[in-house]
């Protein structure tokens, strides 16, 4: 799984090809065979091996708020190190063992603070989606360095700081924190908080 791997996360699983494996282990494409009957299987089972780094250690906390906000953390470091990790878990397929832990567990925990079945799907799937959305877009729109990004930072404070304070008075007010957004850390810190603090409302109206 770790060529493949390497592959998906460098070129994307789209390069990922029995023939590719088969020409870079110096085989056969009919020996890769051997080990899975298809491409899904094979993108099956990257899946599950990507899963396998899952931390879920985030469930040893004692307020579901941190359980949730620690497991929303860990799928964003698995992604940060499996950058094919996003497209790899958008594909249709039924999840297997690991997935299928790691939906039991963030259930079991919205269960747990009061949510009924269906909120507490619809909850997780929901954040799910936006830890991804919210690491692609790390990765997309502030890319790159840390000196690349405060160049990108200054250019952002630059135009947005420059526009005619009569004709966009916000978004000239707005420039430092537009200009901020480059740091990917904070970027994901209040996605996160702000998406939580959903969650946690819906709790309260509940209560």
């Amino acid at each position: 799984m770790g060529l493949a791997l390497n592959i998906a996360d460098t070129e994307g699983i789209e390069a990922v090809s029995f023939r590719r494996l088969a020409h870079d282990f110096g085989v056969t494409p009919m020996a890769i065979y051997r080990h899975v009957r298809n491409k899904d299987d094979l993108l099956d089972a990257m899946t599950e091996h990507v899963l396998a780094s899952f931390d879920t250690s985030a469930v040893q906390e004692t307020d579901w708020r941190e359980q949730v906000r620690g497991l929303l953390y860990a799928l964003r470091r698995m992604l940060l190190v499996h950058p094919s990790g996003s497209s790899l878990l958008s594909r249709r397929s039924l999840p297997s063992k690991n997935r299928l832990a790691i939906f039991e567990t963030a259930l079991g925990i919205l269960r747990s603070a009061g949510f009924e079945p269906r909120e507490a799907f619809f909850i997780f799937e929901y954040l799910l989606n936006q830890v991804v959305s919210l690491v692609v877009a790390g990765n997309g729109y502030i890319q790159g360095t840390e000196a690349e990004r405060r160049v990108w930072g200054a250019q952002l404070l630059e135009f947005y700081g420059g526009l005619p304070p009569q004709q966009y008075p916000w978004l000239v007010e707005a420039a430092p924190n537009i200009a901020a957004c480059v740091d990917t850390e904070q970027h994901f810190a209040f996605g996160i908080d702000l998406l939580l603090a959903g969650v946690e409302a819906m709790a309260a109206s509940k209560r």
